[in-house]
């Protein structure tokens, strides 16, 4: 129908909200291709606020840490994340497909995969940490937070 121009409600089930703080950093890996990604933004971990705590989604190669931090509503992220050696943040405000396959296919489980599966982003051509930022910013999922 040409009137509707927004998505019914029906139609809205299917997205889910998020909202992430996306946060880029140097990162201190042992793997030879490291050398390789941009300086200064190497790896990037997840932080968001569920209304009761901070929660904190630190992915990497060989696990993944879920950790509650000890700070209240009142805190700023740029308090939550100040003991590490971060570049940038992204305060990403994501609309994901909750229906879609975002991975049909095998890939490699990055830090990089772990933040896109959070976010729901399906760009099976974001590899890098330095990649998904440009990604982010490109898209308009949200804004640079002041570091």
């Amino acid at each position: 129908m040409t009137w509707l121009q927004h998505d019914s409600l029906v139609d809205e089930a299917k997205y889910s909200k998020t909202d992430w703080f996306i946060v880029f950093e140097e990162g201190d890996m042992p793997w030879f291709w490291t050398k390789f990604l941009k300086k200064g933004i190497k790896h990037c971990y997840a932080i968001r606020f569920d209304g009761f705590n901070w929660v904190a989604f630190y992915p990497s190669m060989g696990h993944t840490d879920v950790e509650i931090l000890p700070f209240g509503h009142l805190d700023t992220i740029q308090n939550v994340s100040q003991d590490t050696n971060r570049s940038v943040i992204i305060h990403a405000k994501v609309r994901r497909n909750s229906i879609r396959i975002r991975a049909p296919w095998p890939t490699v489980f990055t830090c990089v995969e772990q933040i896109k599966a959070l976010l729901g982003i399906r760009c099976w051509y974001v590899f890098t940490a330095w990649q998904l930022f440009k990604y982010l910013r490109r898209q308009n999922y949200g804004h640079i937070q002041k570091t």
